[in-house]
């Protein structure tokens, strides 16, 4: 019960995807069941028509008449068969863009926690495979088993002209044809199944073998041969694993088809032998028999495989299904973000923890953010600096505690409008291989003045413009070297061009994860000079693990084990002797 009501699920949304389009597909649907049954019938009146005209040396005009009409039957459905295959076509792509649009705003629509697990990987590409392979087949396998049953029943009836018995003897050959494809879906889906995640990680080594990022240490510590030994002994474990269930579903089918094909032959035989003894049936009859058992063994065999693959589908389809049912865990509020904060942060008992990790990231963390205040966040590595700022973005669900802007729970915000005024630089930022100006705007369109002066002035701000004029095509020069025409930036540049992405927007609080870790100290002096200066009248959260940055900032929060254990400017925390004090006199070291 609860297939069928996914199989109409999955049939109304297609349905709503392009109404004309399925219409279209299904009348031809309708006329190619009807046609066979049609030509059937006409052959055997042609056959008859000729002997007789021959036997009594008769006129052959209804013949040919016969044949003319016969011929046109067989280019309709040449013509019908090759619209379809057009029709479903169209229909596939649109229907493919249609979900593909949904798992994407449904993945924008999950807590980016959502990415650390990698059995949330596992089933996103099941997700994404199913919906590719099995999509739209479903409903193509639906009108499929509509047509052959229409083409089935005209075939019934003629058959049942032969003899009655002829029908129910013929109807009972779908039951093993049934039972085959349904251990042959089963079998198909469970390989899928246990190879997800062996094949998520061949795919995986196949594209460090591929890819230019990894290429260099390739070749730097030899290991090619290292990656080539583990992605072979995946890719033909699985390849066997495969080959074994294929090879025992085809042996199954060829036993299964064979002595379906015998039984409809044998039938024919023994009718064949009645006939000629009673010396009744014409020759036309028996050459329509011998068709409509054929083609009744086709339309059985055709629904019984659509009944196997939906089946099958339905297996895979589930997959596709139960992601989508995944809860949306962002926040999904109304309020709208202030458009200036007068009261700031504040963060009260804040706990988070990983759900495949036993202990606890984050630890009864509070603290207040005064607006237009500039924080620094230190810590060492693992300290949860990363972590707590991921969570003042919402990126992050807190386990326990609370996160507040104005006052206003940050679960209770318009997830546009928070992050239309909340901006970020992380660490790990993203090299969009596009020109420089949509690196920066991105989802701004080009050509509005007002647009070209915010470029213009992020440009400035971050440092960038100097370099941007000396490109081949300034701004819209092609980044990275994936595409064609592509210009590569150094690691220093690429991160400049992040700043300069958080720049652009209008926002109210910003955080900086590390935004300067690979620039040099000069530029990285020259940057927070100038994100002092723009983020004046607004809030900013960094982390940097350059103690001297944290001057330029009113308050130093110092993180130690999921803790915040200190607090305070840096002149406070120089002199009191703590951790802060500790970290600082070890860098000055290096600079004596």
């Amino acid at each position: 019960m609860r297939w069928i009501k996914m199989w109409f699920t999955l049939l109304k949304q297609v349905v709503r995807v392009s109404p004309v389009i399925f219409a279209a597909i299904a009348l031809i649907h309708i006329l190619l069941a009807v046609l066979p049954v049609l030509e059937i019938y006409l052959i055997s009146q042609v056959i008859n028509a000729v002997t007789e005209a021959l036997e009594q040396q008769l006129e052959v005009q209804r013949a040919l008449f016969l044949v003319g009409i016969q011929l046109a039957l067989i280019l309709i459905r040449m013509v019908l068969n090759t619209v379809k295959k057009i029709l479903e076509q169209k229909l596939d792509i649109k229907v493919v863009y249609t979900f593909n649009l949904s798992i994407i705003e449904k993945l924008n629509a999950m807590s980016y926690l959502f990415f650390e697990q990698p059995h949330n990987y596992d089933n996103l590409q099941r997700a994404l495979r199913n919906l590719e392979v099995f999509g739209v087949n479903v409903v193509f396998h639906m009108l499929s088993i509509a047509q052959n049953s229409i083409k089935l029943a005209g075939l019934m009836y003629l058959l049942y002209t032969f003899h009655s018995s002829l029908p129910i003897l013929l109807l009972l050959l779908i039951i093993p044809l049934l039972i085959i494809q349904r251990i042959e879906g089963k079998s198909q889906y469970s390989l899928f199944m246990n190879q997800t995640a062996s094949s998520r990680k061949a795919s995986y080594i196949g594209s460090l073998l591929q890819s230019k990022e990894a290429a260099k240490e390739m070749r730097l510590f030899n290991s090619k041969d290292f990656f080539i030994a583990r992605w072979k002994r995946i890719y033909f474990k699985n390849a066997n694993e495969r080959f074994r269930v294929d090879m025992k579903n085809a042996t199954n089918r060829l036993y299964t088809e064979s002595f379906v094909s015998i039984f409809c032959f044998g039938i024919l035989s023994i009718f064949i032998w009645v006939g000629a003894q009673s010396k009744k049936v014409k020759i036309g009859d028996y050459v329509a028999l011998f068709q409509a058992i054929q083609e009744t063994q086709f339309s059985i065999k055709d629904i019984s495989q659509s009944l196997g693959q939906i089946y099958r589908d339905s297996l895979f389809i589930q997959e596709l299904v139960s992601f989508m049912d995944e809860p949306a865990t962002e926040y999904v509020g109304t309020q709208a973000f202030p458009d200036t904060l007068r009261q700031g942060i504040k963060v009260q008992d804040l706990c988070f923890q990983y759900p495949t990790q036993p202990h606890q990231v984050l630890k009864k963390i509070s603290f207040t953010i005064r607006a237009g205040e500039t924080i620094a966040i230190v810590g060492e590595n693992g300290s949860g600096k990363s972590t707590l700022v991921k969570c003042l973005l919402g990126l992050y669900p807190p386990t326990s505690g609370s996160i507040e802007y104005d006052g206003i729970p940050l679960s209770s915000f318009n997830r546009e409008s928070f992050r239309e005024r909340v901006t970020a630089v992380f660490q790990d930022y993203m090299k969009y291989e596009i020109t420089v100006d949509e690196n920066i705007r991105l989802h701004d369109e080009n050509g509005d003045r007002w647009i070209h002066d915010r470029l213009r002035k992020a440009k400035a701000v971050a440092g960038i413009d100097s370099f941007v004029e000396q490109l081949p095509q300034k701004g819209e020069t092609q980044l990275g070297t994936r595409f064609s025409g592509g210009v590569e930036l150094s690691q220093g540049q690429w991160q400049k061009v992040a700043i300069t992405r958080a720049m652009y927007r209008d926002f109210e609080v910003i955080f900086l994860d590390e935004p300067t870790a690979a620039v040099d100290p000069i530029t990285e002096s020259k940057i927070f000079e100038d994100l002092m200066q723009l983020t004046k009248g607004k809030t900013a959260v960094f982390i940097s693990h350059r103690l001297g940055s944290c001057r330029h900032a009113d308050r130093i929060f110092v993180m130690e084990n999921g803790e915040l254990t200190e607090q305070g400017s840096h002149e406070e925390l120089t002199h009191s002797a703590g951790k802060y004090a500790d970290m600082f006199e070890r860098q000055a070291q290096w600079y004596r």
